[in-house]
């Protein structure tokens, strides 16, 4: 077992470069500058966690060049990093920055490694432990997690991921994927340990959330979608319909969407509750409930 602690100094010396998982969370600018002015008054208070490049690739995972972002087929003279990512990317700024500033004021700290000291503990969990007991990940994080460790084709998952990435929260993308919170972060969880909910199978109602997305695109802003207010409306909608009429609920609810004038969107997204009085949210709904009802009166 490989219980030494390594500097950056001595993997360079051997011809080791430095390497993260390609699924891994994406670097956050506020969260690396952070990092550069604890580092710099504290330099690195624990050691990043690592594996070989040679074992990840052969489990399966891609792995790039933390530097260029290109791919890495032979890991043979690679390590990637299982955690720091954040902390190894301020230590990169902070010595580039030296070189403009006199040398009394330069950065001069070391980074350390140490490798993962449990090798019998697959990489995948590694990383969900690490990253989801200790360093909690966001909404975001647990999605792009699952879609770097499983690889089966997951459309619920996938639809997910497309908002997410646009800033929706979790459970926000989760109602517009499946009409609930039924893509959680404990499900999600479970799947990076290989556990996978038949929720992230599904796929019959994805075409309904895009749809909706897609129409409401045309009238609210981007920013007022990212909420849970519209879909929760939407939701709420969808459960007062008769059985009998759900299935022409998607079609109605699109074309209601895509035909809100802009005008009463704006008075929508501006919606301002009063203390003691209505909240946002009933004023919202209030008005959308209005809207519906007219669109309806009008085409149906």
């Amino acid at each position: 077992m490989k219980r030494e602690l390594l500097t950056l100094s001595e993997l360079n010396e051997k011809g080791v470069k430095v390497a993260r998982l390609a699924g891994n969370r994406d670097l956050n600018e506020k969260a690396v500058k952070a990092k550069m002015k604890s580092m710099r008054e504290y330099g690195q208070l624990v050691p990043a966690i690592i594996v070989d490049a040679s074992t990840a690739i052969k489990d399966g995972l891609k792995v790039v060049d933390f530097t260029t972002g290109e791919e890495i087929k032979d890991g043979n003279n690679y390590v990637v990093l299982l955690d720091a990512n954040h902390r190894y990317s301020a230590h990169l700024r902070l010595l580039e920055e030296n070189k403009k500033v006199e040398p009394d004021k330069q950065y001069k700290r070391e980074f350390y490694f140490v490798y993962s000291l449990n090798p019998s503990v697959s990489i995948e969990k590694v990383l969900a432990e690490i990253n989801i007991a200790t360093t909690p990940w966001k909404g975001a994080d647990y999605v792009k997690g699952v879609k770097m460790m499983v690889e089966e084709d997951l459309p619920a998952l996938d639809f997910v991921s497309d908002l997410t990435t646009m800033g929706y929260s979790l459970d926000a993308a989760s109602k517009w994927a499946t009409f609930g919170s039924k893509i959680s972060k404990a499900v999600l969880v479970k799947a990076i340990s290989g556990n996978i909910d038949k929720v992230l199978r599904k796929s019959n109602n994805i075409n309904r959330g895009r749809t909706l997305v897609e129409a409401a695109r045309k009238s609210f802003s981007a920013e007022f979608l990212k909420s849970r207010t519209l879909i929760d409306w939407i939701i709420g909608k969808y459960e007062d319909t008769d059985d009998s009429e759900k299935s022409t609920f998607t079609k109605a609810m699109s074309h209601f969407l895509a035909n809100v004038q802009r005008e009463n969107a704006e008075n929508i997204e501006k919606a301002k509750g009063t203390r003691g009085g209505k909240t946002k949210e009933t004023i919202i709904y209030e008005e959308l409930n209005i809207l519906w009802k007219k669109h309806m009166e009008e085409n149906y």
